[in-house]
């Protein structure tokens, strides 16, 4: 018979491997494309100061430079997520 030691050990790995696989990427996010102006150039622009929240965590954004595809930002290639989803 194993150890109290020993299920609490195996009861800590289980818990560890599940908490790693709800955090697997899952590569989709829905953006709110009124949040974002299209430029003629291509690039996206924000239109006003927002959060998302994704595999990789917070991401603010602020107005400012433009997304352009292939530009990554906290790990997101906004540009490429707005061409899929908003044009």
């Amino acid at each position: 018979m194993p150890s109290r030691s020993a299920l609490w050990g195996l009861s800590a790995l289980a818990l560890v491997a599940s908490a790693a696989q709800a955090q697997q990427p899952t590569g989709q996010m829905e953006l709110n494309c009124s949040q974002f102006t299209r430029n003629p150039d291509g690039s996206w622009s924000v239109k006003q100061p927002l959060e998302l929240f994704s595999d990789n965590g917070r991401v603010r954004i602020m107005p400012g430079p433009p997304f352009k595809p292939g530009m990554s930002f906290g790990g997101l290639d906004i540009a490429r997520m707005l061409d899929e989803q908003c044009r």
